[in-house]
């Protein structure tokens, strides 16, 4: 299994010359609100962009200081450029993983969710900047971990905003 991995960063990293692509590391600015409420959340960003699409793994952690709780919440995003003279995207969730750990987690401690997204990319030289909207589980599949997550987390919403600040490589 390492030697796939490794194998398909190999091939990323020749590839990018040819596509004329780029690696993203970014954090969310927005995540540092939840330090404020009951419940702590650190998201991060990692993507790989490609012409007018590109795939992200967006990892979040969240916990709680009053209950024994926290989640690990790891995506597989592809976001869509459609308009080359703007940098208006859309997103999906190709695969959205969360698991609960802790004393006062939920018996399924798995859950797949999913969630859609509309941003906005500012780009500078190495720098950029990107406010977007997500819609977290649109289709109500996962109604009773939405639940969970409203009640120990209440920084997550249906509808919640980031804003990326990061590094293009």
């Amino acid at each position: 299994m390492a030697k796939l991995v490794y194998l398909i960063l190999l091939l990323l990293f020749l590839l990018l010359p040819v596509f004329g692509s780029s690696f993203y590391v970014a954090f969310d600015v927005m995540s540092l609100d939840s330090f404020i409420a009951d419940g702590n959340r650190v998201s991060f960003d990692f993507s790989y962009r490609f012409g007018d699409f590109r795939i992200s793994l967006p990892v979040s952690y969240s916990f709680c200081l009053d209950d024994d709780i926290s989640a690990l919440d790891v995506a597989l995003r592809v976001d869509a450029y459609p308009f080359r003279d703007i940098e208006l995207f859309f997103g999906v969730d190709v695969l959205r993983y969360l698991r609960f750990f802790g004393l006062s987690s939920p018996q399924e401690r798995n859950v797949l969710l999913s969630s859609i997204s509309i941003g906005y990319t500012f780009s500078f030289s190495y720098f950029f900047i990107e406010p977007r909207i997500i819609a977290q589980d649109p289709a109500r599949i996962a109604e009773n971990e939405t639940a969970i997550l409203d009640d120990h987390f209440p920084f997550y919403f249906d509808y919640y905003a980031q804003l990326l600040i990061g590094v293009r490589f």
